[in-house]
């Protein structure tokens, strides 16, 4: 199997999303999730031509993009 540094096999346990399930989840839509996957902000996982996500894997990764509160 070849993989990509954005393509990653998921674990037995492993619950993965389809795009319309995460879009709805972070409350933003398919294209930006597929914008994100391409610009390899999120983790994704593509067997063929479907495409999954781990909610977990997701999570983190935005995680870094997280702004700490500003105080006044």
């Amino acid at each position: 199997m070849n993989t990509s540094s954005n393509e990653t096999l998921p674990s037995d346990e492993t619950v993965l999303l389809t795009p319309e399930q995460l879009a709805r989840r972070l409350n933003v839509s398919r294209r930006c999730l597929s914008n994100w996957s391409r610009d390899k902000i999120i983790p994704m996982v593509k067997i063929g031509r479907v495409c999954r996500f781990d909610l977990q894997k997701v999570s983190a990764a935005l995680a870094q993009y997280e702004r700490a509160a500003v105080t006044r």
